[in-house]
Parts: structure tokens; sequence; C-alpha cells
């Protein structure tokens, strides 16, 4: 697996949103609870940061200025479609 890690990479820039206990709710599609949820935060902290990711955290803010943080902090030319 390490090796697929190295080869087939992402984006080196890498946005992770932290498990946020005030909006967070089990549904059809969330069916984690929110500790397993941190607990899978963390190895995706862990597992990203090994190999050379730079994480950049979302804010705990509602969805509009998530959008906009995410605009501000995306470098167009370094994009890349698979």
């Amino acid at each position: 697996m390490q090796k697929a890690a190295d080869v087939f990479r992402y984006n080196r820039r890498v946005f992770i949103a932290s498990p946020w206990p005030e909006v967070y709710q089990l549904d059809r599609e969330r069916k984690q609870s929110f500790e397993e949820a941190v607990r899978t935060y963390k190895a995706m902290v862990a597992t990203y940061t090994a190999s050379g990711y730079e994480l950049v955290e979302l804010p705990l803010a509602p969805i509009e200025q998530r959008i906009q943080f995410v605009l501000q902090n995306v470098n167009p030319r370094s994009l890349s479609i698979y």
C-alpha cells in the first residue's frame, strides 16, 4: 500500500475537516459515532502527514464560509484531474 501511495499521488495540498460536535449527526450516510469519527480523523491526519501532504484544516464555519475558504486556498495551476 505504501508503494501505491507513493506512486498515485493527490495534489500536495489536502483539505481536511475535523469532526464538529455541534453539527455532527448520524444519518443514512454517516454511520460512525462521533468518537469513531474523531479516531478516523486522527488516523487520516497521521497518514496524510506521513505521506508528505500539506493539510489545510477547514474552518468550523457555515458552508458558505467554508466554500470561500477553499476557493481562497486553491491554486488553480496546481490542480490536476485524474
